[in-house]
């Protein structure tokens, strides 16, 4: 049940409370007063968008605050629950709050939440039946999901469906692997030349740094040559080389060092220092016998580099890159050549699938079957209490193609005369006759699994007289199980009122301004009598006014 909505700075309410109450709640006004703005604001409420279009001018954000009991509805109890809100006060608050530069924000029950989270959560709290919501009942399409929601058979459809999609994700890879079988052959030709290249060019990681390195040194081997063989020379072969001057100071200190035995360290020091010269000049001896400037081994390092950037064109800027690529051909190629298991098993997955699908469909379209001979029977009676005495509702059922909705095409045919026979609603029925087989579906469909609060938006549109009389006892029948939020034009359907509001717009200083007032039994005279005959309010639409709400 909902308890109360506040607006704030939404399109052109500037600040407005609604308290609303269980039963019928009537909400009338004068055209463009804003009523419908109250519905809109529910929608968005139960998760739809809320463009920044919806805030009021010169303003920059805009509030939307609903108060709904839930303490009898353990659906949405379970929802919240389940989402981790506290649930011991029975109520749900849900806020929304629209700002002209980013995006909304939502709040549940004080938490900030998420709109997908709202929407889930909301499913089935209201039920909206809008001015124009009969249109839809011309497509054939709608019927079925009407069909379902009577008969309770949306588990059976959505299991079908989720089945349904699985096999057309089979079916989808099957008929690619299918029509792809022609070029297998070539294709895998093409691969295994690939994989072979990057295969036999057994390429390792940091190769192709070490080969950059390597082709340096070669290519300056003759500079390298020369300055290691200079460096050996005045190190140890020329005949005042460093070493053997070295040798005789070494010599003299020792000689020298009998007569001082201090010298003994400085002796020392030139012995290690020889030393270390030594095994330097042999080191460069050993490299420049090393160094070559062989012109084939330069060729071959040149070949190996060339044939890295080759495979680096094709396959990847790195070696790691062409070796990732070496592994996705090797798994390609070994899908191809796994080609035929990989039919033979879809195939066999394609059939188990489409045998439960059909089962699955069969079993479903007799549930629906038998659930809409039951709506039928329901719905004829019923719109004899709408005007429609001699109308005939029946469900026709054609077989079709399976698909996600299973094997039935489901078609509305209606007569409004006795003795004709039933054709479909769009040859047939006049938009009043929409509106009132709408509004008796919406009943019957409530009495199943209405929500707990059903709106009606002007849905009595197109009727008048005596029958907008009886689309109003409907109405106030409906409210008898469910809250129900009915704005309308039709003062036949507002006497019904358990509680009646009305809204009304005035101008002041270039500013809007629209008020919402639950009528005492006074005002509601006045209201139904405006409603009779327009402004002009004269004693005698008064008196039928006061009539109408005595009976």
């Amino acid at each position: 049940m909902l308890l109360g909505l506040t607006l704030k700075n939404f399109t052109i309410i500037e600040d407005l409370s609604v308290g609303l109450s269980s039963g019928l709640n009537i909400i009338t006004g004068e055209t463009g007063a804003g009523k419908s703005v109250i519905v809109d604001a529910i929608n968005i409420i139960l998760g739809d968008k809320a463009p920044a279009e919806n805030i009021k001018t010169g303003k920059e954000e805009a509030h939307i605050e609903a108060l709904f009991d839930i303490s009898k509805d353990e659906t949405i109890k379970e929802r919240l629950v389940t989402s981790g809100f506290d649930i011991k006060s029975g109520e749900l608050l849900i806020k929304r709050i629209i700002y002209r530069n980013s995006r909304s924000r939502v709040f549940i029950n004080g938490s900030l939440s998420t709109l997908t989270l709202l929407s889930t959560i909301t499913q089935g709290l209201v039920d909206i039946f809008s001015q124009h919501e009969h249109q839809s009942l011309l497509r054939e399409e709608n019927h079925l999901k009407i069909v379902d929601d009577f008969g309770k058979t949306g588990d059976e459809a959505s299991h079908l469906r989720d089945i349904y999609q699985y096999y057309s994700s089979i079916k989808k890879e099957l008929d690619d692997l299918e029509q792809s079988k022609k070029d297998k052959v070539e294709k895998e030709d093409y691969l295994k030349f690939q994989l072979n290249e990057i295969v036999n060019a057994a390429l390792t990681i940091g190769e192709d740094e070490r080969l950059g390195e390597e082709k340096l040194k070669l290519v300056n081997a003759e500079r390298l040559e020369s300055s290691a063989s200079s460096a050996y020379e005045e190190l140890y072969e020329k005949e005042n080389s460093v070493l053997g001057t070295l040798q005789k100071l070494s010599n003299d200190f020792k000689e020298i060092a009998r007569i001082d035995p201090k010298l003994n360290e400085v002796a020392e020091s030139i012995e290690k220092g020889m030393l270390q010269l030594e095994e330097a000049a042999f080191s460069i001896r050993d490299y420049t016998t090393e160094l070559s400037s062989d012109s084939q081994t330069l060729e071959v390092i040149e070949d190996r580099i060339h044939l890295i950037n080759s495979l680096k064109r094709k396959y990847g800027d790195t070696i790691e890159q062409i070796i990732q690529k070496r592994d996705e051909i090797e798994h390609e190629v070994s899908n191809i050549e796994n080609f035929d298991e990989r039919v033979r098993s879809l195939s066999e997955e394609s059939e188990k699938l489409m045998g439960e699908l059909l089962q699955l469909a069969r079993t479903l379209s007799k549930t629906r079957k038998q659930s809409s001979k039951k709506l039928s029977e329901m719905l004829e009676q019923e719109l004899k209490e709408v005007g429609i005495k001699g109308g005939k509702f029946h469900i026709q059922f054609n077989d079709k193609v399976i698909s996600s909705s299973g094997i039935d095409a489901v078609s509305f045919l209606f007569s409004a005369n006795p003795g004709e026979d039933p054709k479909p609603l769009n040859r047939v029925a006049s938009g009043g006759e929409l509106s009132r087989i709408m509004l008796v579906l919406k009943e019957v469909i409530a009495r199943v699994e209405g929500g707990s609060v059903i709106i009606f938006d002007e849905a009595d549109s197109g009727v008048g007289g005596a029958i907008a009389e009886a689309v109003g006892q409907k109405i106030r029948n409906l409210s008898r199980s469910y809250q129900v939020i009915c704005i309308t034009h039709l003062p036949q359907v507002a006497k019904f009122a358990d509680s009646h509001l009305s809204v009304s717009k005035t101008h002041n200083d270039n500013k809007t301004q629209v008020t919402i007032k639950n009528l005492d039994e006074n005002e509601r005279v006045v209201e139904l009598a405006r409603m009779i005959g327009g402004f002009n309010i004269t004693q005698k639409t008064l008196d039928t006014a006061q009539e109408m709400l005595k009976h």
